[in-house]
């Protein structure tokens, strides 16, 4: 339990400076200044940095999950990619096309689980032998990675997009499942050839909506599932903590002592 807490303390702390620096105040000030407002001004650019972190939470769930990761030695984060946020890729056109036509055809198409099963592993194996043998008509990109890691017990790599539930609109929804197929062809080029696995994971259980484009078994991770095969940590210990965790008293001590140096200007 107090790894869970470390974890999730310290990233709080981490989300809090980065939008607190500085340079963000600053900004928040002159922004802030010149405007007529019945809110007494150390209160709007308090509220401002409120507003960046709630911004900012995805952020801090990719982070508390890279630290979780981490914290099982039978993993290995891949450093040069993982929470990076302006990776510069290549991909190659055909790939780029058949993922395309692969979306498409899941949205026109009413597959059963089996179908979907099949037409997904034969679109990741044929990406695969795009990006290992394409060497014309590359495209670049400049595009993040949640987090990369290698188990090393199998020497798979997984690429995992890290949401925090599946409550995404429609539009939204059909972006994500695009981004993870081609960050899946992206870093199939970049690592060569290893076993590389997409993973589309939510933090919480729930499944509120089906996958018609992603394999629920195979390509989904929901919450403790994720945590029983790759992490140290149980899920319900980290779940019961992150629902009070903004009563905690670790928590209310780094927002009370942002709110003295923001409104009350106090330093220390």
């Amino acid at each position: 339990m107090n790894e869970i807490k470390d974890i999730l303390t310290d990233s709080i702390a981490q989300l809090i400076q980065n939008s607190s620096t500085p340079g963000r105040i600053k900004k928040l000030e002159k922004k802030h200044n010149v405007k007529l407002h019945f809110i007494p001004y150390r209160y709007r650019i308090f509220g401002g940095i409120l507003q960046s972190m709630n911004i900012q939470f995805g952020n801090f769930i990719e982070k508390v999950m890279d630290e979780v990761i981490r914290n099982n030695p039978n993993n290995e984060i891949i450093e040069k990619y993982s929470g990076k946020k302006s990776n510069k890729f290549h991909l190659s056109k055909k790939s780029d096309a058949l993922i395309d036509a692969y979306i498409s055809k899941c949205q026109t198409t009413n597959m059963t689980d089996v179908e979907l099963q099949q037409a997904y592993e034969g679109l990741l194996k044929e990406v695969k032998n795009n990006e290992l043998s394409e060497t014309s008509n590359i495209e670049e990109f400049k595009h993040d990675v949640d987090v990369l890691f290698r188990d090393k017990s199998t020497d798979t790599y997984y690429y995992m997009e890290i949401k925090y539930n599946d409550d995404h609109d429609s539009g939204k929804f059909v972006d994500i499942n695009r981004k993870l197929l081609k960050t899946y062809a992206y870093l199939q080029r970049e690592l060569g050839d290893v076993t590389l696995k997409p993973i589309l994971f939510y933090f919480t259980n729930k499944k509120m909506k089906g996958n018609i484009y992603l394999p629920e078994q195979t390509s989904i991770y929901r919450g403790k599932r994720f945590f029983n095969d790759f992490t140290k940590i149980k899920y319900e210990d980290m779940d019961n903590y992150m629902k009070n965790i903004s009563e905690s008293d670790e928590t209310k001590k780094i927002f009370d002592d942002l709110y003295n140096k923001v409104v009350h200007g106090n330093k220390d």
